[in-house]
């Protein structure tokens, strides 16, 4: 599989896949939160990782340190090779840990968008489903804002994370 590396910082790099893993939802691990996919466990194993985020569509890592990052990155694609010849069947993500994928999700998936207008969002609350943002820069009192908070914003978090319902902007 053919993929795209996107550097974020020094220490964040984003792969994302030609095609989608047979994935659902989002699945998230750190330092104080074990990791529940098999390709996760494996890049967390090199204890190069701080944070690591997976969907269908892309793996997110954050490396301890940026002096790691180059290790962290050549690892992970040498997992994806491994993961992808040895697996057949579809993982489907728990929802635990919400907030905490939803603001990864905002800043790697979302804001990028946002930004190339000079706007950016941010997480004001997540509850059962609804979640409320606010856009900041150009972003806020746009008259084009709800037309992107839903379809661009509840659309990308509702395909990566499935338990939501409804974007609100506040």
């Amino acid at each position: 599989m053919k993929f795209e590396q996107k550097k974020i910082s020094p220490t964040e790099t984003m792969f994302y896949f030609s095609n989608s893993l047979p994935i659902l939802g989002t699945f998230y691990c750190d330092l104080e939160v074990l990791p529940q996919h098999p390709l996760l466990k494996s890049v967390f194993q090199s204890n190069l990782a701080e944070s690591l985020m997976l969907t269908s569509d892309f793996i997110y890592i954050n490396s301890l340190n940026s002096e790691n990052t180059e290790d962290l990155e050549l690892i992970t694609v040498a997992e994806i090779d491994d993961f992808l010849s040895s697996t057949s069947s579809q993982y489907i993500a728990d929802e635990s840990y919400p907030e905490v994928k939803i603001k990864l999700l905002l800043k790697t998936v979302i804001a990028p968008f946002l930004r190339r207008d000079g706007g950016d969002i941010e997480l004001i609350s997540y509850n059962n489903g609804e979640i409320k943002v606010h856009f900041l820069g150009k972003c806020e009192g746009c008259p084009y804002a709800n037309q992107t908070l839903k379809n661009h914003v509840e659309k990308n978090l509702i395909h990566y994370m499935p338990q939501i319902k409804e974007v609100l902007l506040v």
